[in-house]
């Protein structure tokens, strides 16, 4: 028997400690992931951002509570399927709301009053804390749930000497590996081709075959339906993902048959939530501050378009 291997006295007290670290490592790790997650969403939807404040407070609650008292659980029914998440507000002394898994409706006073879709606290930090929790989940041969821990060493500016310091980057092998930051550069730089057949529905489209890399493609598709919320449009129904100033989305083929990537401007899923275009109604309410004046407004610049003497 190798000496080394024979557990000594403190054996116990350096494994838990090693958990412990270990512990304390992957909720470090989990609070970026959390603040990503809120940094894109205020991106997405700047309109969200006060709401966006209070829903971090939960995930904070939520970090940093023991398990017993921690404010937001999943309650799971028989076979193993999710029920619906309950929410412990965390003001209004131990009242419990119910979110659905599927469609995070609310039971609370603000979704009422807001209306269902329009994403309260509650709703935003169950979505954030479940997208972060798909997050986790994934990865390849290659990664640790999607992440890479590498080496490196660093100058540390307190003792002025060399060190090592372990920096964890995302895995660029499975579809982990594109960043929301990354996918948007990607997509803005890609060469965007007016459809011109379908002319009733303004939108552009770029191609597999001029991507600079076929495998980049197919992860973006991949993110795109991985993050993309679902959209109907008539008898489909398609997950696009906003960023910036568009709403991207690939049809329903497999990834590794997709050949076309779609975007449309979001000033143009306004109108057509507005003229109803699609079937779909109003999807996005975010994009809408007032109905009703939202609708004067798209009158208002149809008007002006038109020259004297046009019907």
């Amino acid at each position: 028997m190798i000496e080394n291997s024979v557990p000594g006295p403190n054996a116990k007290g350096l494994d838990q400690d090693a958990r412990a670290f270990k512990n304390v490592d992957r909720q470090v790790l989990l609070a970026e992931f959390i603040e990503a997650e809120i940094e894109r969403m205020r991106e997405a939807r700047p309109n969200l951002s006060s709401r966006l404040d209070r829903a971090a407070a939960l995930l904070v609650a939520q970090l940093s509570l023991p398990p017993q008292t921690r404010p937001i659980r999943l309650r799971i029914g028989t076979g193993g399927r999710r029920q619906r998440f309950l929410v412990r507000s965390l003001t209004s002394g131990g009242v419990v709301y119910c979110e659905s898994p599927i469609t995070f409706e609310c039971s609370c006073p603000d979704a009422h009053r807001r209306g269902q879709g329009r994403g309260c606290k509650h709703s935003l930090a169950v979505y954030i804390s479940r997208r972060v929790g798909r997050t986790q989940r994934r990865g390849c041969s290659a990664c640790g749930r999607g992440w890479v821990f590498r080496s490196e060493e660093v100058l540390d500016p307190d003792s002025g000497e060399v060190v090592e310091a372990i920096n964890p980057v995302r895995c660029t092998r499975c579809g982990d590996g594109l960043s929301h930051e990354f996918v948007k550069q990607w997509l803005e730089d890609q060469r965007w081709i007016f459809a011109r057949s379908l002319a009733s529905n303004p939108h552009w489209y770029c191609w597999r075959r001029e991507a600079a890399d076929p495998k980049i493609f197919e992860q973006v598709v991949e993110h795109l339906r991985e993050d993309g919320s679902p959209y109907l449009w008539w008898v489909s129904t398609y997950l696009q993902y906003v960023v910036g100033q568009h709403a991207y989305w690939a049809m329903g083929a497999s990834v590794e048959n997709t050949e076309l990537i779609d975007r449309k401007s979001l000033e143009r899923v306004w109108i057509d939530e507005l003229r109803n275009t699609g079937g779909g109604g109003f999807q996005w309410r975010w994009l809408h501050c007032d109905v009703e004046a939202d609708r004067a407004k798209l009158r208002r610049q149809e008007s002006a378009r038109k020259e004297p003497g046009d019907g």
